[in-house]
């Protein structure tokens, strides 16, 4: 199971500083960054990612909005990609659910 977390900024004031933070956050955490503003992270189950949900709430930040995506893997294998090549997560992971460390 992967999730995928998207951030929207606004331009007020202070934004800045609590999305930079909410991103630290997020990399600290395991999040991998895939695109402008776009992380993903392999969870192993359904229980798993609502602790990861909470987390994110309590430090979301108070501006712009954050949304949060739960993916299987069969789900996540339909995405298709125009050009360019795996990441190195995709080609560590590849079907697993997790990485075994």
């Amino acid at each position: 199971m992967r999730i995928l977390v998207i951030l929207s900024p606004t331009g007020k004031w202070g934004t800045k500083k609590e999305y930079s933070l909410f991103r630290k956050m997020l990399q600290s955490d395991g999040y991998i960054k895939l695109a402008n503003e776009v992380y993903m992270r392999v969870v192993q189950n359904r229980k798993c990612s609502e602790k990861h949900y909470r987390r994110m709430e309590e430090c979301a930040p108070k501006t712009g909005t954050v949304r949060i995506i739960r993916l299987t893997e069969k789900q996540y294998k339909n995405i298709y990609m125009l050009t360019g090549e795996d990441d190195f997560q995709e080609k560590m992971v590849g079907d697993k659910c997790h990485i075994v460390i």
